[in-house]
């Protein structure tokens, strides 16, 4: 018994050394891991935290940017100005095909940028103009909606944004939308309030670009509240859903993170770092004046909650190895194993770091794309007007290299000489105190052809003044050849082809006074169908119109080039002579009776045995006198002449003088 006791001893000795040894070993590595692991979690969230708050705040300036020019629209001002008008057939058939333009636009920029659900034109009385949600009609009175009554007493470039609320469901997924309203007043150059846009933004789509809003992340997740502390993300966070009280649920969170504009959370079993972001004082990389929500919910807290590690955690994840290590190697070998499957793990968490560093490289890449590949060009411009930045669209459209324009030339000798005056008016704008500028004007590009664009621009400043303008390019090419087309369906006599009475007074305005320099003679003829009426009532108005086409090509054919013949109505037509005197009119005219005499029109078999039918004309000849300004007086002289070619027989040329 005496001799059992030394040996139990030094093997109760002895155990209490390993143990000993094993603690001692263990408790300074498990609490440096520890305080690694949480310096790790703190980096890593602060990280995530700046990628989350730059993609969110992207996201937001990028819809105020897109509300503030879509409301300087000129269509949009055009729009609302006529919306309690009275106006003509012809005007309200131009406003419907303006809102119909208007909603196609809208239509563009709810399928190009997804993240919007609803575009809105109200007056300045509340009405609905135009929406592009259907469940909305047009005059529905809004004036009581929080987004009219916080935006109709806005100055131009302000904007109103609602706190995120619960919309309704997507039809097509299901899918509860929340959504977020951005307001802005639309205010024509003088200054006259027009309404107000209200452009609807998917609050889920906003989120679903952050990489941890949603809940993705395997051990990240973010916490955004509003001023009051309501929860703004869709999806539940433990006992947190939208709309939730955060001072309700985490009291001792929202106690600290209403008491500083940032700093970090500690609670049971995560580390939160947030900051404060007051949207009504922070818009700076937006083209906004001025950004106001509803009172008390202006500063929104935005955080990102991690994993907080402790020494249990430590220990569970290294439970099994390290009893392998202790019972297979010793506690020496133990020791090495342990710390080499610490550091591993030290290295693991770094990598992933690293790939969620990369991750916000990507969106930022992304959201550089988005810039260079959008439907519109941008660029931006020092105060002498060299090229700063260019996107790749406009590049495109232009023709040349980033490294021909960029810090090489002025965007001013891209513009036309013709409307380069416009592009300076605005360009002086922009460096003004108003700070913004817009203009229509046509760019050269690289292989000489010309390119109509609307410029809508607007200058960045920080307390040293002008830095540079930003400007966004939009191509008028389809809207130009829109209105070259209806011009000309207004100036064209749709039956014969020839130009009508508009088009004539046009003309007039040019050779007026040109005849007037350069002291030439300018004569009229007024040309009447002998006995039309006739013919229109034995063979039909079609064999009559028959008859008009036929005229307007001999009269074609015999006219000289720069002669301009127009079709007054009716039966009744006109050339105007330039640089003739009045026995050459006469001769004209005289060319023409005979040519129309000598060739019968052409009006089919069903009309006439031979196809043919005969017809006659009678002309008034006279002159326009150089102190005449428009061609009113000739036009009545030479009606005077063709009555009394009429009166004395028909199909003859007749004389009046002035």
């Amino acid at each position: 018994m005496k001799a059992r006791t030394p040996l139990t001893r030094r093997l109760m000795v002895a155990g209490l050394l390993a143990v000993a040894l094993i603690t001692l070993i263990l408790v300074p590595i498990a609490w440096l891991n520890k305080e690694a692991r949480f310096e790790q979690s703190r980096l890593t969230a602060q990280a995530l935290l700046d990628a989350e708050h730059e993609a969110l705040m992207q996201g937001l300036n990028e819809s105020l940017n897109h509300a503030l020019a879509i409301s300087q629209f000129p269509t949009v001002r055009q729009h609302l100005s006529r919306a309690h008008q009275t106006q003509s057939p012809y005007q309200d058939d131009w406003s419907k095909r303006n809102a119909d333009n208007l909603k196609s636009t809208f239509g563009i920029l709810l399928t190009h940028f997804n993240r919007y659900t609803r575009v809105a034109l109200l007056d300045s009385e509340g009405q609905l103009q135009l929406s592009t949600e259907s469940s909305l009609s047009y005059g529905e009175q809004l004036a009581n909606e929080p987004y009219f009554q916080r935006a109709k007493t806005l100055d131009v470039g302000s904007l109103y944004i609602s706190a995120p609320y619960l919309g309704q469901s997507d039809l097509d997924t299901g899918e509860t939308l929340y959504q977020l309203d951005i307001a802005t007043p639309v205010i024509n150059a003088e200054g006259q309030r027009l309404g107000i846009l209200v452009l609807t933004l998917n609050w889920n789509y906003l989120l679903s670009t952050l990489p941890h809003a949603m809940g993705t992340h395997e051990y990240a997740s973010a916490w955004l509240v509003d001023g009051q502390g309501r929860w703004l993300v869709p999806s539940s966070l433990g006992a947190l859903a939208f709309g939730d009280s955060l001072q309700q649920k985490h009291m001792e969170v929202w106690s600290t993170v209403e008491a500083k504009p940032e700093g970090e959370v500690l609670t049971d079993d995560q580390l939160i770092v947030f900051r404060t972001h007051d949207i009504g004082m922070q818009h700076f990389s937006s083209a906004a004046n001025q950004v106001i929500s509803e009172s008390g919910n202006e500063r929104w807290r935005i955080g990102i909650g991690v994993t907080r590690p402790d020494v249990s955690m430590l220990v569970a994840e290294g439970r099994r190895k390290l009893s392998l290590v202790v019972i297979m190697y010793g506690l020496a070998i133990g020791f090495s194993v342990f710390w080499v499957l610490s550091n591993h793990r030290q290295r693991s968490l770094k990598e992933k770091a690293q790939r969620l560093t990369q991750s916000a490289r990507d969106y930022t890449q992304e959201l550089t794309d988005l810039y260079e590949n959008a439907p519109c060009g941008y660029h931006s411009l020092d105060e002498l007007g060299v090229i700063h930045k260019i996107n790749r669209t406009e590049l495109q459209w232009l023709g040349y290299s980033r490294d021909e324009l960029v810090g090489k030339r002025c965007y001013r000798d891209l513009v036309t000489p013709e409307t380069r005056d416009a592009f300076d008016e605005a360009f002086k704008a922009v460096l003004g105190d108003g700070h913004e500028g817009s203009a229509e004007v046509e760019l050269m590009r690289k292989n000489g052809e010309r390119l109509p664009v609307a410029i809508e621009a607007t200058a960045q400043t920080n307390a040293n003044g002008f830095q540079y303008s930003r400007a966004m390019v939009f191509d008028l090419t389809e809207r130009k050849q829109l209105e070259d087309l209806l011009t000309r369906q207004a100036m064209t006599d749709p039956l014969t082809g020839l130009g009508n009475r508009r088009f004539l007074e046009t003309q007039a305005e040019l050779e007026i006074p040109r005849a007037r320099r350069s002291a030439e003679l300018l004569t009229l003829i007024a040309v009447d169908l002998d006995r039309f009426k006739r013919i229109n009532d034995e063979y039909g108005h079609d064999v009559g119109d028959r008859v008009l086409q036929e005229f307007a090509k001999t009269a074609q054919a015999e006219l000289r080039d720069g002669d301009i013949l127009c079709r007054m109505g009716g039966e009744e037509f006109t050339v105007l002579l330039p640089n003739t005197s009045k026995e050459d009119a006469l001769m004209v005219a005289e060319r023409l009776r005979t040519a129309v005499e000598a060739n019968p029109a052409e009006v089919g078999t069903n009309a006439t045995e031979g196809g043919y039918l005969p017809y006659t004309v009678s002309l008034g000849v006279t002159l326009v006198l150089p102190d005449e300004s428009s061609l009113k007086p000739a036009i009545k002289r030479a009606d005077q002449a063709l009555y009394a070619a009429k009166e004395t027989g028909r199909n003859r040329v007749s004389w009046q003088s002035p």
